[in-house]
């Protein structure tokens, strides 16, 4: 992450200096003319220059032939799931006049250890271009930078290096990892009846269609024919006036709802993330329009509202890559007459005021899902701050909400599946 970069500094060292060759002929040097004055041998003396000589030129030709090399970098693909990798394209120009020397190359890159292994670098002609790639693992959610790159050229005996930083660095985007949820047979009871969580469609398009006999003025392209010919009549489509049910998703981003929080990451809400690219992404591919709320500071306010149906899974991907915990409360809005569906609430160990908030979301008769997620150091079941997941879960369990208990390394796909049997259960029991 940025942070951990700023944390333990720049990798590379810019800048031209001897290297321990390079200083071991000034030594040499030295003690050759000690030796020349002590024992007054002009031969020595001659040898003595030549010593001091050729690193002294080394670091000259270093710093006179600094590279002028533009870096143009590329990403494929550009929006990288945790877990995945990236191909890192590099086009190096050479914009002077003469041939550059042969060089060392590495990339900076946002994890440990924070730069490219060093790799050898030929000259490229004058006006010149070369290409360099490189895979990249993306381990850690987040907007991060890769580059610049470093150039270090030496001359030929060894004697001394300069290392450059060449082009500007580029943003990469780590989204979190979509998992495919199960789809099957989860029945939620909504104000009109019953309705599949996971929208089944017989015929696998959204234009479900019944007929109607042919009226005056009906155009002929919504004539159907098999229709037509079973019924002895002209027939045309009619649409079937459709509504989407809705689902509400409540997740937590405040700071002290995650004890594992240490400072820079939570397993814990790193999961939470994960299953809320999941479960919104599943929902809205089967046709549910997708609310979420966040407990913390705003920060999905462009995409939380959902009824338009606007925004695609790249803008809300995108949105979720740079999500983060908020040491600060926002402005939890309280549940409206227009709101109906199945919540489900992502935490860890929220506070009673964001129990409470979540709690009253809900209206009698709505499924509602709580996920409550642990991570896995000790401090995380100890507790913090008062709150702890299994206050969480006794309080959620009280008000009839269906509790799944999962851990930060727990598959999201699994603990989805939880939500068909639970529900089951609780429908065989009513």
């Amino acid at each position: 992450m940025p942070r951990d970069r700023e944390r333990y500094g720049a990798l590379h060292t810019q800048g031209f200096r001897l290297t321990r060759r390079g200083w071991g002929f000034l030594v040499v040097s030295g003690v050759t003319a000690f030796a020349a004055y002590v024992g007054a041998r002009g031969i020595l003396l001659f040898v003595a220059a030549l010593l001091v000589v050729l690193p002294i030129g080394a670091l000259l030709l270093v710093i006179l032939r600094r590279p002028r090399i533009s870096v143009t970098r590329h990403f494929s693909p550009e929006l990288v799931p945790v877990g995945s990798s990236t191909r890192v394209r590099l086009t190096l120009r050479n914009t002077a006049r003469l041939p550059s020397l042969p060089a060392l190359w590495s990339d900076e890159v946002p994890w440990y250890p924070f730069a490219t292994a060093w790799s050898d670098l030929p000259s490229i002609p004058r006006r010149g271009v070369l290409i360099a790639e490189y895979d990249l693992p993306a381990p850690v959610r987040g907007l991060v930078e890769v580059g610049p790159l470093s150039v270090r050229i030496s001359d030929g005996f060894g004697l001394a290096t300069n290392t450059v930083s060449l082009g500007a660095s580029k943003s990469l985007v780590v989204t979190p990892d979509v998992v495919e949820l199960p789809s099957a047979s989860l029945v939620i009871p909504a104000g009109d009846g019953e309705a599949t969580l996971v929208q089944r469609r017989a015929s696998g398009d959204d234009d479900d269609t019944m007929t109607r006999e042919y009226r005056r003025g009906d155009s002929m392209r919504r004539v159907h024919w098999r229709a037509s010919a079973r019924h002895g009549d002209l027939m045309v489509r009619q649409e079937e006036q459709r509504s989407f049910p809705e689902a509400r998703l409540l997740i937590d981003t405040e700071e002290s709802g995650y004890p594992d929080h240490d400072g820079l990451q939570s397993d814990a809400f790193e999961w939470v993330v994960r299953m809320l690219a999941s479960s919104s992404v599943n929902l809205r591919r089967n046709g549910f329009h997708v609310s979420i709320e966040e407990s913390g500071a705003a920060q999905l306010a462009a995409v939380a509202n959902t009824r338009q149906r606007t925004w695609g899974d790249e803008e809300l991907l995108l949105k979720l890559a740079e999500l983060d915990l908020t040491p600060v409360a926002g402005e939890r809005r309280p549940r409206s007459a227009r709101e109906s569906g199945p919540i489900i609430a992502l935490v860890s160990a929220p506070s009673p005021a964001v129990i409470e908030w979540m709690l009253g979301k809900r209206q009698r008769g709505e499924l509602a899902v709580a996920f409550i997620a642990r991570g896995l150091t000790a401090a995380d079941h100890i507790g913090f701050g008062g709150h702890s997941p299994s206050e969480a879960a006794r309080r959620f369990a009280e008000d009839g909400w269906l509790i799944v208990p999962v851990r930060s390394d727990d598959d999201p796909a699994a603990a989805w599946e939880a939500i068909v049997v639970e529900s089951g259960r609780a429908r065989a029991a009513d």
